[in-house]
């Protein structure tokens, strides 16, 4: 038996390797984190995060303390150059439990994200330590890692996460390479401790002369970016004059403080290779995406997400290591779209002249005489959805929902409170039936051994139609918005489903007889069985 010093070793400390050790640490796997720095960003980055994002810092029990940080439920406003809205995006939608766009400061995400760590004895931080060397064999990948103070160690690990950033060691380790494009515009964002700006949404100017943002922050905070033009240096862009002029042409914070001002150029790219057999790419290490979209981040939680709860069931003994493979086959589809999206949206804040920027703009305003093209662009239903078409799915079974992130309902549960869902089902697997007959559904498959270990089971009942109280010990709410509605199954039936800790939903079945509450059973069975036999081999201390 390979020895080994921890399961999980997470290279980098942004909000990608801080999620997936929250997410290790409360499935009890022993983890590693390690970080060159000596703590975690105190500038602001990132400034968009978005439900799903939320939906994920639930899972992690952290929400209540990050959203003492966060603006929640913020639209954007796109401006012709006379300053004339052209466009709303103010989404109201709560498809997953949250609102779809919300502003937070990534230094106070991050720092809660690190505190968090403190609740799980097994995961280390290892904050001033580089990683210098990476050698993979068929067991396992050794590491050797150097401190701020000269002292050299090596440690030996199961597997690797590598969420090192845009510059990452461990993507050329694996021999990734990232494709895509790098571009020429020059953004410099300016970032405000305080503003007298009181508009809470986000205006974009789209003005060819020079587009700029202006987006709100948390804790009375302020962003803008301005494009920057032929000939302005960074030097130029960087100095006091040239901010302060900015902002007084864009609004009333000339003289607010500035926290940081950086030029920067932007980037979509992503890797052709996610992963070895051992040691796998996410966040920035694996994609860069333009910032229009503000799904940079949220991208990197997504890979968190995926892999963190994967490296849990294989590294615990629940499935076999195949399934890690399903990362790569799952993630790379999604993040490629979103980049596509963050280039599109880049094309409309940034026209290239006045013609093309009013062709667009008159565009956009005729649009607001069809309500249902105003409602594509005012829900932001634009933004891809995640959808996983191969991976840890049913190959056997067909529904719209499979592959999909399941809504998250609000419900009324049996003794009259009410909660969200996935507070209700916690992080492991959950069986979830949903239609008038989902409690006996419910109790059936529970009887049933579908392979998978200690599922949830959970009935959920239509808006309309109360449960039966006392109807089997399972867990049971009704969906009291009625955000499942789409899931609607044929009269009299019952929709059953197995859905992943990431909240993707892997097998849907419509259930109308007893038999096949069994062939259900039996799906999961041989989606179980085929990630390969489970390693029982728990990780071994080393002297």
């Amino acid at each position: 038996m390979t020895d080994f010093d921890v399961d999980v070793a997470v290279v980098g400390a942004g909000p990608t390797g801080l999620t997936v050790c929250n997410l290790l640490g409360a499935a009890g796997v022993r983890t590693v984190l390690i970080e060159r720095n000596a703590s975690t960003v105190s500038e602001p980055r990132a400034v968009s995060i978005d439900d799903e994002s939320l939906r994920t810092m639930q899972s992690l029990g952290l929400l209540p303390e990050l959203l003492r940080d966060i603006a929640p439920d913020y639209g954007s406003h796109y401006l012709t150059p006379s300053g004339k809205i052209f466009l709303k995006v103010e989404p109201k939608t709560r498809e997953f439990g949250h609102p779809r766009r919300n502003a937070f400061l990534q230094p106070k995400l991050e720092n809660t994200l690190r505190q968090g760590l403190a609740r799980y004895a097994c995961v280390q931080t290892w904050f001033e330590t580089s990683c210098e060397t990476v050698e993979e064999d068929a067991e396992g990948v050794t590491l050797g890692l150097l401190t701020v103070a000269g002292e050299a160690r090596s440690i030996r690990v199961r597997y690797v996460v590598g969420s090192d950033g845009g510059r990452s060691m461990l993507r050329k380790v694996i021999g990734a390479t990232l494709g895509g494009a790098t571009y020429q515009q020059r953004w410099l964002i300016v970032d405000l401790a305080s503003t007298v700006e009181r508009f809470r949404q986000t205006r974009v100017l789209c003005n060819p002369d020079r587009p700029a943002i202006c987006l709100p922050g948390p804790h009375g905070t302020r962003r803008y970016e301005f494009m920057l033009r032929d000939g302005e240096t960074d030097e130029l862009a960087q100095s006091d004059v040239f901010v302060r002029d900015l902002l007084a042409k864009h609004g009333p914070d000339r003289d607010a403080p500035v926290v940081r001002q950086q030029a920067y150029t932007f980037h979509a790219r992503m890797v052709d290779r996610w992963a070895s057999n051992r040691i796998f790419l996410a966040g920035d290490a694996a994609h860069l995406t333009p910032p229009f979209a503000g799904q940079g981040m949220n991208s990197g939680v997504r890979d968190a997400h995926n892999i963190g709860w994967k490296l849990a069931q294989v590294v615990q003994g629940r499935l076999g290591p195949g399934l890690l493979r399903s990362y790569a086959e799952e993630r790379p589809a999604h993040a490629w779209a979103l980049i596509q999206l963050a280039v599109k949206m880049g094309r409309v804040m940034m026209p290239k002249s006045r013609l093309q920027a009013w062709l667009v703009q008159t565009g956009f305003r005729a649009a607001r005489v069809l309500p249902q093209v105003q409602a594509y662009f005012a829900e932001m239903k634009y933004k891809p959805k995640p959808f996983y078409q191969k991976g840890f799915l049913s190959a056997g079974i067909t529904h719209g929902i499979v592959g999909r992130m399941l809504p998250q309902p609000v419900l009324e549960l049996q003794d009259g409170a009410r909660a969200l869902m996935d507070d209700v089902i916690g992080q492991n697997f959950a069986v979830i039936a949903y239609g008038y007959q989902a409690q006996a559904v419910s109790n059936a498959v529970a009887a049933l051994d579908p392979g998978l270990s200690g599922p949830v089971h959970l009935a959920i009942t239509p808006r309309d139609w109360n449960m039966q109280r006392d109807a089997g010990a399972g867990l049971a709410g009704r969906d009291v918005e009625g955000r499942l509605a789409v899931l609607t199954p044929a009269a009299g039936g019952t929709l059953l489903l197995l859905l992943r800790p990431d909240r993707y939903v892997a097998l849907a079945m419509q259930i109308d007889s007893s038999g096949q509450v069994a062939e259900f059973a039996r799906e999961v069975r041989e989606m179980v069985a085929a990630t390969g036999r489970p390693s029982h081999e728990g990780p071994a201390r080393r002297g």
